[in-house]
């Protein structure tokens, strides 16, 4: 109410513009001013740990036939110690879920969990996370590049190509890979009319044989 008198005050003097400029400054103050609160609130706050519930414990909200299908998923192996599940579960890709899960805070912790299908969230958070695992080559799989590639420098993250709660993997077929690498480079590069001249059918091909995403 204090507020509102000011700026009737400050309109009696000056022009109503004045009186709408003040008034926008003031807001924004207002919003440092939350700002700094809410961030001496995360520096108050103890650091996320494992839950050590496994995947039980996220199922027991997170129910949903996307998040139950990870357990017939590569990364929903148990019995893989390279496979989040052999490790911490779904904790392992998505951080610690201590303060998640915290009652205190009714579900809502900070920092937020990685989020892998929602374009708001930092992309470090998931770089970090999935090239802990695939950047190094162990379990017979061989590591990836990534960081400095083409397909990186555009912005582009993990889940812009791939979906890890899924069954079926479409870039493994030449079909899908094709209709993805599609969907951005389109399949009319003058280039592969020169293989094409030479026998080689690059119809047959997936754009894998050739060209490395993950390291161009």
């Amino acid at each position: 109410m204090k507020f509102w008198r000011k700026i009737s005050k400050f309109n009696s003097v000056r022009s109503p513009m004045a009186a709408v400029m003040f008034a926008v400054v003031s807001i924004l103050s207002v919003g440092v001013w939350l700002d700094g609160t809410q961030a001496q609130s995360l520096r108050n706050l103890p650091e996320a740990k494992h839950t050590d519930g496994g995947p039980e414990a996220c199922l027991t909200c997170h129910g949903g036939r996307e998040m139950t299908l990870m357990a017939e998923t590569p990364h929903g192996d148990a019995d893989n110690p390279h496979a989040p599940y052999g490790q911490q579960g779904c904790e392992s890709c998505h951080g610690p879920g201590s303060l998640h899960v915290s009652s205190a805070r009714g579900g809502v912790g900070f920092p937020p969990l990685n989020d892998f299908s929602y374009a708001g969230r930092p992309k470090e958070g998931q770089f970090d996370t999935c090239l802990g695992c695939h950047a190094n080559t162990s379990g017979g799989r061989l590591g990836i590049g990534w960081l400095g590639s083409s397909h990186d420098v555009s912005g582009m993250t993990c889940s812009t190509c791939h979906e890890v709660h899924a069954t079926e993997n479409p870039l493994a077929e030449l079909a899908g890979q094709r209709a993805l690498c599609a969907s951005c480079h389109g399949l009319t590069n003058s280039k592969h009319e020169d293989f094409e001249n030479n026998g080689i059918q690059i119809e047959t091909l997936q754009c894998a044989t050739c060209h490395d995403p993950h390291d161009l």
